[in-house]
């Protein structure tokens, strides 16, 4: 009978005891974490509106003894969590066609806990019809006009907490009075374009820059005509934030006026306009004036309501007639068809029309039962869009006021879309237990005491660098732009020559347990100390990114909370993980990697079976789009281009294959080089084809939703989520919930790689160091807690980033430890390929390196692609040269 330690036995009889307590945690965190709304299996999205409209309490009137009418062309917005509306225009007397006159207001009006009051303050003069933008420091009301003229006055309307009221400051004066324009706000910066003077309308484009606030800077003139009742939006598109300038009409005193059924676009970063596009709707041009618009999400635009300038032209007409001097049968006859037409109108549009700029594709969103005012006071407040008075029939206004909030018809993931994803989960719980009896040492916990096939290895590296963003950032990438990314996965197959015959026969020939063991055999501690700090700092924050990024998105598609995915994910690999060691890693990595590919050609099928289009049809549609961009040959190190991708692509591939602990743990699982080298090999065997097929998926995806664009909600404000959407709202129920369940596999794939490689580099390159005596099975143990904790930051970290949404500081910290990182690369080729560096020489070249990479990330634009060839070039030349001049008596020799 074999004889087992007395330390060995009771670490399994505390393995077997914590099998209750381990599965009852796992599952009493799955089924608290109970789903809030999502968007839901076959949805529907809006057809009838209304019953995403909330009526706010009616506008007031000036005084008690009258009903208030409404206003068109109002100033305000929303500041300070108060309602500003002020100004405006109405006929107050009688209708204008029976002979009322048009009276322009000065009255500010504020809504504030449910009830509107009228201000203390007035407007510094009677006002409407001026372009409002929301920003941070208030309500900036640019332009407008009166009874007496257009203005070119500008000022900001805020509402101050202490004294209850508004405050109102003068800023710089527009170049040219105008009314009737439209404006937005970008980065700080104010865009105003067209507006009439009235006389007539222009075409022009002007911006004021609010972290100067001198003097407005005249851009250059839209094409295809003047525009006034516009309107101006700011959005992303597949290479840039762009302004569109949707609809209006060209109108000149005398003359018949253009009513316009197309949009152009202003390129932020190139500052020019594109050629203007018709707006297509249902396969008829669509004309818009006097809409109120706004950005929906990171891709979309709605038009609210508007005028299709039928109406409006036959009465310009009529009213030329009417005044052209003919005899008065005549005019009394066109009179009377006017008063008609104006008695009996009907109102204006009642859609929601919506435009998504990656498709492109213009579609009806929505419906009101009622029409929706133009000219109104509109603007957004985070998920709610407010439309304040306004205009309902030529002439006519309304007191009421809305908002409408875009709630789509959702559902439940589904009960069988939980089982699917529960059993997964389950399962990656079987596989850590069945493993967690079998680490009986450091070896068996670090390498797997030599039991790991190589193809598993390599399946498991595969795994480990296909992480949950890259399912989700691929397809979403290639959706939103087009392949230009392709070179860089293609790298990492390239670059495998290179790591099979001159790394990893250096490293099986050292015989190290960590990647970082090899730079103070080569160099000396401190350079031992630098890689691994800079690897186990890396890895943590990599771990709360990897946590949050797919949660954001999951919770987006399925309503699993943010925080009950980070915690499902974060909690199981911090289980199996502990108690299985790198053979459960390895082996759950084999089962995720099975989930990942098999499910995303599953979803490639019944994309394709969906679009009822056959391949090369496919094909002429993406290519016709654009979508299979490559190869950019510019000498532009500043975009996406062919050098920019591959050399970047070349040199992060070859740092993270050869100095990444995670990489590096599945060679030295193996115990021959031809092993190790196997393990290589099937990673690169999987990527060729998963980068077609990832690829792939985001082309369809630009398909399927070009043909279908109802089907994209324009509330999605996360692109990530573009592939998990679908797999959520098409595919049938069971089959979402398995890839759903491969998004949760690629991220726990990466995590627990992350976990069990820190352990590792912990143990090996800082506790043996100070206690080299430590026995293997305390060591074993402080592996375990190693992991334990490791993982636990991971998971606050991500909970505190989803909570505080400080996301920006973390990119600057990951920034710099990329930067460090980047230097590394170039350490260890100074080490395996020259004999005449040394590590005070090698040091050097690191810090070179990391100070001009930051230099570059603060100073230039250059691509954050090349930093890793920058790096890696940077420190290897300046480390040898730098060797040269601090010689070491102790060379090394090979």
């Amino acid at each position: 009978m074999k004889k087992v330690h007395p330390s060995t036995s009771t670490l399994i009889l505390i393995n077997r005891a914590s099998q209750k307590s381990f599965c009852l945690i796992v599952l009493t965190l799955i089924f608290l974490c109970s789903p809030t709304t999502t968007y839901g299996q076959n949805q529907n999205f809006l057809s009838d509106l209304s019953s995403s409209i909330t009526s706010l309490p009616e506008l007031p009137s000036v005084n008690e003894r009258t009903k208030s009418l409404g206003y068109a062309g109002m100033i305000g917005g929303l500041h300070n969590g108060v309602i500003i509306a002020a100004g405006g225009a109405n006929f107050p007397d009688k209708l204008p066609w029976e002979g009322g006159k048009k009276v322009w207001s000065d009255a500010i009006f504020l809504l504030e806990n449910g009830v509107w009051r009228q201000s203390n303050l007035k407007l510094p003069t009677t006002l409407a019809y001026s372009a409002n933008v929301q920003t941070p420091y208030g309500i900036i009301s640019i332009g407008g006009n009166n009874e007496e003229k257009t203005v070119d006055s500008v000022f900001l309307l805020k509402y101050n907490d202490d004294i209850k009221d508004v405050e109102i400051t003068s800023y710089p004066q527009l170049p040219q009075p105008l009314a009737n324009m439209s404006a937005c706000f970008v980065d700080n910066v104010i865009y105003v374009a067209g507006g009439n003077d009235g006389e007539r309308s222009f075409n022009s484009l002007y911006k004021l820059d609010l972290g100067k606030i001198d003097k407005w800077e005249k851009l250059n003139d839209f094409p295809g005509g003047p525009r006034s009742f516009h309107n101006v939006v700011a959005q992303n598109t597949p290479h840039s934030k762009k302004i569109f300038v949707i609809g209006g009409r060209n109108q000149t005193k005398g003359q018949e006026s253009h009513i316009h059924n197309t949009y152009i676009t202003y390129d932020l970063k190139s500052g020019e306009w594109d050629k203007q596009n018709t707006i297509i709707v249902n396969g008829e041009a669509r004309k818009i004036m006097g809409a109120s618009a706004t950005a929906e999400g990171s891709m979309g635009i709605l038009v609210y309501g508007g005028d299709d300038g039928k109406v409006f032209l036959e009465l310009e007409k009529l009213e030329s007639e009417i005044n052209s001097g003919q005899n008065d049968s005549i005019a009394q006859k066109r009179i009377i068809k006017k008063n008609k037409i104006l008695n009996n109108h009907s109102g204006f549009s009642n859609e929601i029309l919506a435009f998504n700029t990656i498709t492109e594709k213009w579609f009806v969103y929505g419906t009101s039962k009622t029409s929706l005012p133009v000219t109104s006071l509109s603007f957004s407040d985070k998920d709610s869009f407010y439309i304040i008075s306004g205009e309902t029939s030529p002439g006519i206004r309304t007191a009421e006021s809305s908002k409408i909030t875009l709630l789509t018809d959702n559902h439940s993931f589904g009960f069988w879309n939980y089982v699917v994803l529960i059993a997964y989960l389950l399962i990656t719980i079987l596989i850590g237990l069945y493993f967690a009896n079998k680490q009986r040492s450091t070896a068996d916990y670090f390498s797997g005491g030599g039991r790991v096939p190589s193809w598993a290895a390599g399946i498991s590296l595969f795994g480990t660098l296909l992480s949950a963003l890259t399912f989700m950032a691929i397809p979403a990438k290639s959706f939103l732009t087009d392949w230009s990314y392709f070179f860089l996965n293609i790298t990492a197959v390239l670059i495998v020559p290179v790591i099979v015959f001159i790394f990893i026969p250096y490293f099986n020939k050292l015989n190290i347990t960590t990647a970082y063991e090899f730079l103070e055999n080569r160099f000396n501690y401190l350079a031992r100390v630098l890689g691994s700090l800079s690897f186990i700092l890396f890895q943590l924050g990599r771990i709360g990114i990897v946590l949050l990024l797919p949660s954001l998105a999951i919770a987006i598609v399925t309503g699993i909370s943010v925080e009950a995915s980070i915690l499902i994910m974060g909690i199981l690999c911090i289980l199996y993980t502990t108690f299985g060691g790198i053979e459960a890693v390895i082996w759950t990595d084999v089962l995720q990697v099975i989930v990942l590919m098999g499910g995303s050609i599953l979803a490639i099928f019944y994309l394709l079976a969906q679009l009822d289009m056959d391949m090369g049809e496919v094909y002429d549609f993406a290519y016709n789009h654009n979508k299979f961009n490559i190869m950019n040959f510019d000498f532009k190190f500043t975009e996406s281009t062919f050098w920019v991708v591959f050399l970047g692509g070349l040199a992060s591939a070859l740092i993270t294959q050869s100095t990444d602990q995670t990489v590096v743990q599945r060679y030295l699982t193996s115990s021959s080089v031809k092993g190790a080298q196997k393990v290589s090999y099937v990673n690169a065997i999987l990527s060729l084809p998963a980068t077609f097929i990832f690829f792939g998926i985001g082309t369809l995806l630009f398909v399927f939703y070009s043909k279908m664009p109802a089907k994209l909600p324009m509330e999605l404000s996360n692109n990530d989520s573009i592939f998990p959407l679908y797999i959520v709202n098409e595919l049938p129920i069971g089959i979402s919930g398995l890839l759903i369940a491969a998004v949760f596999s690629a991220a726990m794939s990466s995590i627990s790689s992350s976990l069990n490689s820190v352990s590792t580099a912990f143990c090996n390159d800082f506790y043996k160091h100070f206690k080299p005596n430590t026995p293997d099975l305390k060591l074993l143990k402080i592996a375990r807690i190693t992991t334990l904790v490791i993982g636990f930051l991971g998971i606050i970290l991500a909970l505190w980033m989803a909570k505080s949404e400080i996301k920006s500081l973390w990119d600057q910290f990951l920034l710099f430890i990329g930067l460090l990182t980047a230097g590394l690369g170039g350490m260890f080729l100074l080490g395996v390929l020259t004999k005449k560096a040394n590590a005070k020489g090698t040091l050097l070249g690191v810090l070179t390196s990391t100070l001009l990479l930051y230099y570059l990330s603060t100073a230039t634009d250059i691509h954050i692609l090349m930093y890793s060839f920058i790096g890696l070039v940077t420190c290897y030349l300046s480390g040898y040269i730098f060797s040269l001049i601090f010689t070491d008596k102790k060379r090394h020799t090979n």
